[in-house]
Formats: structure tokens, C-alpha cells, sequence
């Protein structure tokens, strides 16, 4: 297994003429590889626990909201209470984030073991004059094209389909109450 997962790794990295230019194009196609592997892993989690992350953001937004209506009412006690609760529910709601991230990059310490395995130690030109590492190349590999794909998810069919359920839900999600709406009419 190790022997055919290695040769289907490694088999972009080899297609060009030039040592310098497979090994960027491997890269690239492996950083690639990750984040479209990181990303059904992370859709894949959010769907199965979906209301879950409905419920504790909404018990955030529910116990901030009260906690300005507290505030704004000059009930100390009942702000206190309150905003006591939403602190706990914002550390639930973002631990809970957190977790979910680290679901989309799992295969990143993999493919960056496996370079390892092929190419410690060995110095990839980037400019004349200037060398870097194999896991610098990846890692910006991974950066620019995580960044560049943000706004394409909704576009790709299957995981599409997932981002436009996470937007759909977050707008019909209530609404935090800004502080700065404190003593404004109608606010």
C-alpha cells in the first residue's frame, strides 16, 4: 500500500523535463490535493454536526442579546447572568470552530511527512541565488491556493452544494446586537 500511495504521490513530480519545475509542479498539485481532501473532510463533519454548531451559535447570539437588553434596562444583576452565559456559549461556539478548522487541514502534516521522506535536505531555487526548503514551497503552495479557493467553493458542484446550505443557515441565524446600538431608538 505504502509502495502504491508513494508511486501515485510522486508521479506528477516526475512529469516535466526539469527536476526544478516537477518538483513545483508535484507541490503545487499535492498542496492541492490537500485542500480539496481537507475541505470535503470539513463539509463532511459540518453536515454530520450541523445542528450542533446551529445550536451553540444561537445560544451565543441568544445570551449576548440578552446580556445588552440587560445592560440597557440598568439591570446589573441580570447582565451579569447573562453576559456570564454568553462568554461560556462564545467559548463553546468557538471551540467548536476551531475543531472544525483543524478538520480541513489533517492531510497537511501527511503530505509534509511524506516530502520528507523524498526531499530533506535538498534546496529548491526560487530566485537565482535563493534556496528554500520543501516545506516552504508546500506551505505556500497550500496558503495561496486555500486563500484563492475561499470564494470558489460555492461554484464546485458537490462542494458547493454544502456552502450554500453553511450560508443559507447563517442568514436565517438571529442576529448579534452590536453595543453600539445602545440607547439608539428602535434599536
Amino acid at each position: 500500500m505504502n509502495e502504491l500511495l508513494d508511486a501515485v504521490l510522486i508521479f506528477p513530480f516526475r512529469l516535466p523535463g526539469s527536476a526544478v519545475a516537477g518538483f513545483y509542479l508535484g507541490t503545487l498539485l499535492l498542496a492541492l490535493g490537500c485542500l480539496l481532501l481537507g475541505r470535503l473532510s470539513y463539509d463532511l463533519v459540518w453536515l454530520f454536526n450541523r445542528s450542533h454548531y446551529a445550536k451553540e451559535e444561537g445560544e451565543m447570539t441568544r445570551m449576548h442579546n440578552l446580556s445588552v437588553a440587560a445592560i440597557e434596562a440598568g439591570d446589573k444583576v441580570a447582565y451579569k447572568a447573562a453576559n456570564k452565559e454568553a462568554n461560556e456559549a462564545f467559548g463553546k461556539s468557538f471551540f467548536a470552530g476551531a475543531a472544525l478548522f483543524s478538520v480541513s487541514v489533517w492531510p497537511v502534516p501527511f503530505a509534509l511527512a511524506w516530502l520528507a521522506t523524498r526531499f530533506d535536505g535538498v534546496d529548491v531555487p526560487v530566485f537565482p541565488g535563493h534556496a528554500v526548503r520543501y516545506n516552504a514551497v508546500f506551505l505556500g503552495f497550500y496558503i495561496l491556493l486555500r486563500l484563492a479557493m475561499w470564494p470558489l467553493w460555492q461554484k464546485i458542484p458537490v462542494l458547493g452544494r454544502v456552502e450554500r446550505k453553511r450560508r443559507e443557515m447563517a442568514a436565517r441565524r438571529a442576529k448579534l446586537r452590536p453595543w453600539t446600538d445602545l440607547g439608539k431608538p428602535g434599536a
